[in-house]
Formats: structure tokens, C-alpha cells, sequence
């Protein structure tokens, strides 16, 4: 929970609160960074990216453990749309206006490590915010911002909680989901909920095509709702992802193959390119 003097902290509110973002080095990542650099009411003190897969193996064994898990098909959008993408964007210059400024963008393996939360304490951060980031945020961090420490689902949780919520939007032929920002707790997925908005799933979308939706309208979601300088964590009425919904973790490959066999889409190479084009020319949509 977000302690009760950070919710009563009665200094002035700064004029542009001071962001630090925890998200991954991706395609996702990427658009994030711009969405939330560029608005001007905001001030971008920090990125850290998650640089692992799966805490205490090394790339390989990660790498390995995430195939036997996955299967082929998943594993390489994951490979398209994180390291690829990542490292086909920092050579075009991406993330707008942070490509060269190294000391704010660090790519860390634990959020939760003394040298790392000595780090975020320094950058005395008025909101921490989590989104497509990988790690579990401990109470050390938690309780470094100000005002609060945030993460953002692209679900209606406490339905679809897990690390891949989009991919089981599709694979359930659901035509409803949405958006949920909450402050992250020891669990995850179960914080208070202090917004949520829900979201058509337009017919016969790819994961990929959902994502970048999601992704988009989810950052700007995410910077208007820090923006408005909230002083406090306001739960919604009855906003509480207490209970636990339903939780999926990564799919299967036999699962995988049957989406792909029923017509479902992964990504598409075109929609793939457009976006890695659009980004660079920040036509962010």
C-alpha cells in the first residue's frame, strides 16, 4: 500500500510532477517513453528498463526456459517486438529527445537492488510508474515517490490479470476489455484501483495490433490521469482488484497453435513495419 504520509504530504504540488518510468527496452517501451516525454505538463526524471526474462538464469537458460514454455511462434513476436525492435529504434534515435542523454535511461536487471533504489531515491520521483515492466516492485521502491507508485494493466482487472492479457483477449474472442491503473502492492495486479476505462476489441485484430492501442491511448491515459497533480491515491468506488480474478500466465505452444489455427494473428510483417516507421516519424497515432 502507499503509505499514509505520502497520501498526506501537505508540501505544494510541483508544476510538472516528477516521473520516473519502470518499462522494458521495446517496441512498447519505446512508444511509452515518447508518449510521456512529450507532454508538456510532465517532467521525465528518469527510465529504467527491465534487461531480464526470468530473475536469477542467465540470457540463455532465460531464453531457453521461455521457449520450452512458449513455443517458436511467441517466442520470436517476443524477439520481434522487444530486443528487435528495440535495437532497430535506438539506431534510428529512438526515444525522441532521450537517445543522448545516457544518464537518464538505464537498462537494470533489479528494480529492488540497493545501488538501484539509491537511484530512484536520488531522482526524488513525485510518482514511480510501472508499465510492460517484468519485475516485481518491492517496498523499498514503492515507497520512495511522493505521491505515489502506479502500474498500468491493459485489462479491466481483476479479469485477465497476468503477463500477457492481450494475447487472451483474442484467444477468448472477447469484444470488451480495457484499461485499469492501480498502485502496485506486494501482489501483482491486486492494487487499489485509481482508474479504469473500458475498450472495444475491434474485430479480427492481432495481438500486435491490440497492443499498440493499447499501448498508445494507454500512455496518454496514464500522463493526463499524473498530470491533473493528484496529491493522493484515490480508489474508485468498489476499486479494489481484491479478488482474483482470473489469472493466465504466458501461453503454451499448444495453445499458440491453436490460435494460429483458427485464424487468430500473432502480428503481421506489414502492420510490424508501419509501426517501426510511424514511431520513428512520432506519428504515435
Amino acid at each position: 500500500m502507499i503509505s499514509q504520509e505520502k497520501m498526506t504530504d501537505s508540501e505544494p504540488v510541483p508544476s510538472r510532477p516528477r516521473v520516473l518510468l519502470l518499462t522494458t527496452p521495446s517496441l512498447y517501451g519505446v512508444i511509452i517513453m515518447n508518449s510521456l516525454e512529450r507532454h508538456p505538463d510532465l517532467d521525465v526524471v528518469g527510465v529504467l528498463l527491465s534487461n531480464r526474462i526470468y530473475k536469477g538464469k542467465s540470457k540463455m537458460q532465460a531464453v531457453c526456459t521461455f521457449f520450452k514454455r512458449t513455443g517458436l511462434h511467441y517466442t520470436w513476436f517476443s524477439f520481434l517486438t522487444n530486443h528487435l525492435a528495440w535495437t532497430i529504434l535506438r539506431m534510428l534515435g529512438q526515444p525522441k529527445n532521450m537517445a543522448e542523454n545516457r544518464k537518464l535511461i538505464r537498462i537494470i536487471d533489479d528494480v529492488n537492488s540497493p545501488e538501484i533504489v539509491n537511484l530512484i531515491r536520488e531522482k526524488r520521483p513525485d510518482y514511480v510508474v510501472s508499465f510492460y515492466f517484468n519485475q516485481w516492485i518491492g517496498p523499498d521502491v514503492r515507497s520512495i515517490p511522493r505521491w505515489a507508485c502506479v502500474n498500468v494493466h491493459p485489462s479491466c482487472l481483476p479479469e485477465l490479470r497476468g503477463p500477457d492479457p492481450i494475447f487472451r483477449t483474442i484467444e477468448r474472442d472477447l469484444t470488451q476489455s480495457g484499461l485499469t491503473i492501480h498502485a502496485v502492492e506486494d501482489k501483482f495486479d491486486e492494487g487499489s484501483i485509481v482508474h479504469q476505462e473500458t475498450r472495444t476489441v475491434p474485430p479480427g485484430i492481432s495481438v500486435l495490433g491490440f497492443y499498440l492501442q493499447q499501448v498508445r491511448e494507454g500512455s496518454k491515459v496514464l500522463a493526463n490521469w499524473i498530470a491533473r497533480k493528484r496529491t493522493a491515491i484515490e480508489a474508485m468506488p468498489n476499486g479494489f482488484a481484491n479478488s482474483p480474478g482470473d489469472y493466465s500466465t504466458f501461453p503454451t505452444p499448444a495453445e499458440v497453435d491453436e490460435f494460429l489455427d483458427s485464424g487468430k494473428r500473432l502480428y503481421t510483417l506489414r502492420e510490424y513495419m508501419n509501426v517501426l516507421r510511424d514511431i520513428n516519424g512520432l506519428n504515435l497515432g
